[in-house]
């Protein structure tokens, strides 16, 4: 960087500026009423010092407040018509930290004295969150920006872990109450998030960075005023809008992993981009130009090479010469070692005075590399053949290497233009890549009539996700109109799936002896029993809008301030575009010197583009060409059907009501109308449409008790449903690299609609602590599950709608300081809770006719919900000492054996087994500034597998491990 004069006093004025914040101190918090939990618009709150007011200030449409004064000892004052006055003594305002004090009063009729306290006992409360719980209209959970600092939550997806009941699939993907993906949603700021994954329901919560949320919600009984389609819960990330005071966070940190740092053997993309390491393709793997015109693609068949070397043929065999040599003849992965893995943070933000008004706004980036590496995994499929022993009909060894760049970053912002109007945005973005090298070896003897031969695969992917989302909102409370509320927000969303050129190379070997004690290898590529190498290319495109509004007309706030009638509507629309172009080697017409077994096991030579496309000439006596002697060459293998478009548009108005019917008595009832116009459309005019075409009335019905000022009993029953997602619809037939199966969609799939039954006993003994036993039960009708055909020749997944499901479940949540056990640890808490549920289904009567063809010894009758655990359990210990500057914890979580995978032909079905993790954080304050973390992650170094069980005896049809990953991080932050 090259340094002049007016680079030099850019750099003192910021500086300067950061000196002088320095010097400043701010505060901040929210007022409440005690009973209620209802935050108080309109309250006066006055900052003095020695008798004399500071500053005053009337409390937002939030009941929130902001100072921003020298630092020093004030008395605050808070005061509201009705309520008894409150006041704090002695509150100390200190630089370069949040200072924040929130407050609840009490009613005149409760107790006509002022209140006065000192700041001592009210500087470590908590009531914004006992608050927030006790308040909620639905049965919720929630982690706050505390607990998730406490603990190493990295995102998003790290915090939620700590939920009761629920559990993270993949890093990624929400699980809620044991139940799929597919009955939970992911909102940010109450904005449904997309996903970026065709096979996903919910979103990638991941990209979402912890210093930028202010908590996240698991909303677990529906209400009419959010989305009707879940059932296990809603997540809501509400982000932080307007900081209090400057803000600015750097933070670095470095992981080894067990299995996947400074390994050798990495498997790895000869031919990568030159900006693989940010997640991005530079298109040198896009599908090239010439392939692009259908008419020329379309020239691609397998007697192409009949006109290619005919004489005369110039454009054909131009065309034939050209499209051999175009796609990358790069199989065979490379290897090489591995880094540490490393994570990269900044966030900044600030509040400003902007036209006079208050304006806030937080600015995060963040950046990682991670590295994931296992070799001896497995990979089997097995069928029952009516022996004492199931029929391994695949059982592979694999090793897989995966390069995981991720690229995010999220601004938020918030602008007052009184206390009683306020605007909201936020832009999100988030690119991350899995670049995949995965290699297999093993039996395939359900497909290769050899069985001394070892089926091989290479595999090479590069998937790239990016999803892009802009919200606006507002929120305005007009006084004239009995403090009426309405808040609205619209939203605009671009996410795609990208898998540019991904690569499977299938052979097989077969290794004898040669009668000299030595052993030879043959090598074979057979298409009649498995297929030739493919390169895939696909796209998958989503662009979504949304908007909704609420408005809340409070009536009889005389008699309770939360009295309210609540009304209003949401419009969603999502169109998809999906394309997936293939191209299959082929051997017609290749002369026997360039057979694939003349090679002998030589990848490099076999795919040396010399045997391609048009590899000789042979002449006739007088000269002239005889005949062009071809090599190998591509055939265009794209299925129109694997060509879709999606349109989404859903509709909805909802009616509520909010009514103390006695003091200690809430009713919270009304109906949501929503309606689904959803069309899935193939290219291929003989497939069918997948349509969903319908209304849907949900109903909600909540009532809470409140037994005691700390305790609380909540009841619920509710109808909703669950949509098939687009990719569950279209006809589209994927090929799955993992195990060479076929994944299809369902035109006729329908939505499920579930009943819900909720029962909840909390109590707040203190602050910060919690005591919860839930109970709740589910009706299914027509759920979706995925189930293989037993009609394929080759296995084939697929989606269906089975009758009904049941689900049971009960919930115990627990969280404790534990000063009751000695003083002496008083800077300890911890936190547990168990969910033990039970579903099950009807297996279907002509599958279980069909099973009993097989195994006349068949008898399941039912099966438990697929995706659902039958147990959830999650707990931390942890330890702060804001003094010493010292915080750690230890956390754990596990669930119980969840069924994976519907086997076919009488076969047990595949669970995925406990996978036990256990996470460690200790954390160092430094100075005023910085902070040193260490992290250890899946201490227990467990293992991921999924298996089936028969006759006593378990089969292993997935394993591998992720490794234990122990971790520093050193950040610098100014609050």
């Amino acid at each position: 960087m090259k340094f002049n004069l007016k680079t030099s006093m850019v750099i003192l004025l910021v500086l300067w500026e950061l000196m002088a914040v320095a010097q400043k101190a701010s505060l901040s918090g929210k007022i409440y009423d005690k009973q209620s939990g209802e935050t108080l618009i309109g309250a006066t709150v006055l900052l003095q010092q020695n008798g004399n007011t500071i500053s005053g200030i009337i409390t937002d449409l939030d009941g929130g407040y902001f100072f921003s004064a020298d630092v020093g000892i004030y008395d605050i004052s808070v005061s509201y018509v009705s309520y008894s006055k409150f006041k704090v003594e002695g509150y100390e305002l200190l630089a370069n930290t949040a200072n924040t004090l929130d407050v609840a009063l009490e009613t005149e009729s409760v107790t006509l004295t002022e209140v006065v306290v000192s700041a001592l006992l009210v500087r470590n409360t908590n009531v914004a969150l006992l608050a927030l719980q006790r308040k909620a209209y639905s049965i919720q959970d929630g982690v706050s920006s505390q607990q998730i600092n406490q603990t190493a939550s990295a995102n998003a997806a790290d915090a939620v872990r700590q939920m009761t009941g629920a559990v993270v699939e993949g890093g990624r993907f929400i699980v809620v109450r044991g139940l799929g993906d597919r009955y939970s949603i992911s909102q940010l700021n109450g904005v449904t998030l997309p996903s970026t994954d065709p096979y996903r329901n919910s979103t990638s919560i991941d990209l979402i960075p912890s210093q930028m949320i202010e908590n996240i919600i698991s909303v677990k009984t529906f209400t009419p005023d959010v989305p009707g389609n879940f059932s296990g819960g809603l997540l809501n990330i509400n982000t932080k809008s307007i900081p209090d005071n400057f803000n600015l966070s750097i933070g670095v940190t470095t992981s080894y992993n067990s299995q996947s740092s400074l390994v050798e053997n990495f498997q790895s993309h000869p031919d990568k981009g030159k900006y693989d390491w940010l997640g991005f393709e530079d298109g040198s793997r896009d599908q090239p130009t010439l392939l692009l015109d259908p008419e020329i693609r379309n020239q691609l068949s397998s007697s192409t090479y009949l006109t290619a070397r005919q004489p005369g043929n110039d454009e054909v065999r131009s065309i034939f010469y050209e499209s051999s040599r175009a796609l990358s003849n790069v199989f065979i992965p490379t290897t090489r070692s591995t880094p540490t893995n490393v994570g990269l943070s900044f966030s900044i933000g600030d509040r400003l005075s902007l036209f006079g008004k208050d304006f806030g706004y937080t600015l995060a980036l963040n950046y990682a590399s991670n590295f994931q590496h296992y070799d001896n995994g497995a990979e089997a499929t097995y069928i029952n053949t009516n022996t004492d022993f199931l029929f391994g009909y695949q059982e592979l060894t694999e090793s897989k290497s995966v390069q995981n760049p991720s690229v995010g970053g999220l601004f938020n912002f918030g602008y007052k233009l009184s206390g009683n109007h306020a605007l909201s945005g936020n832009v999100i973005f988030n690119n991350d890549a899995e670049i995949v090298s995965r290699s297999q070896s093993g039996s395939f003897l359900g497909q290769v009539s050899n069985s001394l031969a070892v089926f091989n695969t290479n595999s090479l992917e590069f998937i790239q996700r990016q999803l892009a989302s802009y919200q606006l909102g507002g929120e305005h409370i007009f006084p004239g109109l009995n403090n009426t509320e309405i808040e609205w927000n619209v939203a605009l969303t671009n996410s795609f799936q990208k898998e540019p050129d991904l690569r499977y190379f299938a052979y097989t070997s077969v290794t004898e002896s040669n009668g000299s004690g030595e052993e030879d290898t043959e090598y074979f590529l057979n298409n009649a029993e498995y297929a030739f190498p493919y390169h895939f290319f696909r796209e998958l495109n989503d662009q979504g809008v949304e908007g909704k509004v609420d408005i809340s007309i409070p009536f009889l706030s005389s008699k309770s301030p939360s009295n309210l009638i609540k009304v209003g509507g949401l419009y969603h629309t999502m169109d998809r575009e999906f394309d997936e172009y293939r191209y299959q080697l082929n051997n017609s017409g290749v002369s026997s010197n360039l057979n694939f077994s003349t090679f002998d096991g030589d990848f490099d030579a076999f795919w040396n583009l010399d045997n391609f496309g048009i590899v000789d000439t042979t002449y006739k006596s007088d000269g002239d060409i005889q005949r062009y002697v071809t090599g190998y060459h591509y055939v265009n293998q794209i299925n129109a059907r694997n060509f879709y478009t999606g349109e989404t548009k859903i509709a909805a108005g909802y009616a509520m009501l909010v009514y103390n019917l006695a003091r200690r008595l809430k009713v919270i009832g009304g109906v949501r109308v929503e309606t689904t116009d959803m069309s899935v459309i193939s290219e291929d005019p003989t497939v069918p449409e997948g349509k969903l075409d319908l209304t849907d009335y949900l109903y909600s019905a909540n009532l809470v008790y409140a037994l005691s000022e700390q305790s609380n009993l909540r009841l619920a029953a509710s109808k909703t449903l669950a949509r098939p997602n687009m990719r569950e619809l279209a006809p589209f037939v994927q090929f799955d690299t993992k195990n060479g199966f076929f994944n299809v969609g369902n035109p006729n799939l329908q939505r499920t609609l579930i009943q819900n039954y909720d029962i909840r006993y909390e109590i707040y003994p203190r602050s910060g602590e919690l005591l919860a036993v839930s109970v709740f039960y589910k009706q299914f009708k027509d759920p979706i599950i995925r189930a293989f055909n037993p009609r394929a020749t080759i296995p084939e997944l697929s989606f269906i709608n089975v009758d009904e499901a049941i689900v049971l479940g009960a919930e115990i949540e627990f969280r404790k300081k534990l000063d009751f056990i000695s003083p002496k640890l008083s800077n300890f808490y911890f936190s547990a809770n168990l969910a033990l549920i039970k579903s099950s289904y009807d297996i279907p009567a002509d599958e279980i006719a069909n099973s009993k063809n097989i195994d006349p010894e068949y008898d399941e009758s039912e099966r438990p919900f697929q995706g659902q655990a039958p147990y959830i359990i999650n707990t931390s210990l942890g330890y702060i000492n804001i003094e010493s500057g010292w915080e750690s914890a230890l956390s754990f979580n596990v669930s119980g054996e969840r069924l994976y995978n519907i086997s076919l032909f009488a076969t047990p079905d595949v669970y995925e087994q406990p996978f036990p993790l256990m996470n460690f954080k200790l954390a160092k304050q430094l100075a005023n500034n910085f902070q040193l973390s260490f992290t250890a992650k899946n201490i227990l170094n467990a293992i991921n597998k999924k298996t089936l069980e028969f006759h006593g005896e378990e089969y292993i049809a997935e394993s591998y491990a992720v490794g234990t990953s122990l971790g520093i991080g050193i950040s610098y932050s100014i609050k």
